[in-house]
């Protein structure tokens, strides 16, 4: 996979979210990185989905994906970090 490709299905991830780290590792070591961001990023969406409901009012998804992404924002849950040193080319 290319740097520049997006992974179908996951959100775009900014590379100022990675760790210093990752950020200066290989492309295929950020791109791992991201795909686990993504996909924390979208449980972290459908767990809100539960927990805090829409709502019949206007803004009611509107304030389910400011929570998602303040918690994304903070750093999520940990479940990128732990899914990375499996997601990686050169893991065995």
């Amino acid at each position: 996979m290319r740097s520049s490709e997006v992974i179908d299905g996951l959100p775009t991830v900014p590379s100022s979210a990675l760790p210093a780290t990752v950020r200066d590792a290989s492309n295929a070591d950020r791109d791992a990185y991201k795909a686990a961001l993504g996909f924390e990023q979208i449980l972290l969406g459908r767990m809100v989905e539960e927990i805090v409901p829409a709502g019949d009012g206007p803004y009611g998804s509107q304030v389910q994906d400011a929570l998602t992404a303040g918690l994304v924002n903070a750093g999520g849950i940990g479940l990128a970090a732990s899914l990375y040193p499996s997601l990686r080319k050169d893991a065995a």
